[in-house]
């Protein structure tokens, strides 16, 4: 029970990134998995992702977050 107050899911906010701005840090190829970093509440985290319609998308662009399934990201290239 010490650690019951300490212990905590970020699970519950992935829901809420949906929006939100990410740059892509692995390149995502045609059909593919790439990986992204985002920030949330000042901390930054990676994930798997792939663009939503099945394109590339290069290192270091600027992309929006669609979706989110399971553990993988789903985002659009940022016009």
């Amino acid at each position: 029970m010490v650690f019951h107050a300490t212990q905590s899911s970020s699970e519950s906010h992935v829901g809420t990134l949906v929006g939100h701005t990410a740059t892509v840090i692995t390149p995502i190829p045609v059909s593919g998995v790439g990986e992204i970093a985002y920030v949330q509440a000042g901390t930054r985290y990676t994930a798997p992702a792939r663009e939503q319609s099945g394109v590339a998308v290069g290192n270091g662009q600027t992309v929006k977050i669609t979706r989110i399934a399971e553990s993988q990201f789903f985002v659009s290239l940022v016009k």
